[in-house]
């Protein structure tokens, strides 16, 4: 990557930050390109020359995050020690939740926009192109030296698991947007407790 290369993508991870920041606190909806600009500190030329548009910017925006929060998790796991990979996973959710709440936030936030639009997430391109390499990533779990049955009960309970948690840290985050964004050593328990009661019923299987 040549100099110009990466000025390119640092101003395009600057306009997204600024994206993300304006999107959970005021709504998609409320948010127009300017303010997208002024935030960022680029010109809306600059903007213009990286999104065409506000609903592009927010797609891509939703996308990238899901690599972050799926893409990238889901596929540390281990077939050799599946409990602590697994509760290793829970654990990057928790720190995600903790360090990075905008994300899981704005995952919520961007399905109820995007159904305003009569639209559906799952058409989009850079979606598609994200699944097939989430599949990819998948199938090398599908390919480990383990018994099929061995493979079917973890791949099971690693879908189950992580989308339980998610949705109970999302349905968390909202509740704590709704109450000013504040987060309490209750809530912190709280959310600790939850994946011990998953981890609980996963040693129970």
């Amino acid at each position: 990557m040549n100099l110009r290369e990466k000025q390119m993508q640092m101003t395009k991870e600057l306009i997204k930050e600024a994206a993300l920041g304006l999107f959970c606190t005021q709504g998609i909806e409320r948010t127009d390109m300017a303010q997208i600009a002024g935030q960022a500190g680029v010109s809306r030329r600059t903007l213009y020359l990286h999104y065409k548009d506000k609903e592009d910017l927010a797609a891509k925006l939703y996308v990238d995050n899901l690599e972050r929060m799926f893409g990238r998790l889901l596929f540390d796991f281990d077939f050799a020690r599946p409990v602590p990979s697994l509760e290793k996973i829970l654990d990057q959710y928790l720190a995600l939740k903790d360090h990075h709440e905008a994300l899981i936030y704005y995952d919520a936030i961007f399905g109820v926009y995007y159904s305003t639009l009569s639209k559906d997430p799952a058409e989009l391109p850079d979606f598609k192109r994200a699944m097939e390499v989430w599949y990819s990533r998948y199938i090398n779990l599908e390919t480990a030296a383990v018994a099929p049955e061995y493979q079917k009960k973890w791949l099971d309970l690693l879908q189950k698991s992580t989308h339980l948690y998610f949705m109970y840290l999302q349905k968390a985050v909202i509740l704590s947007h709704q109450r000013g964004g504040s987060v309490t050593e209750e809530d912190r328990a709280a959310d600790r407790q939850f994946k011990d009661f998953i981890m609980a019923g996963v040693r129970a299987t």
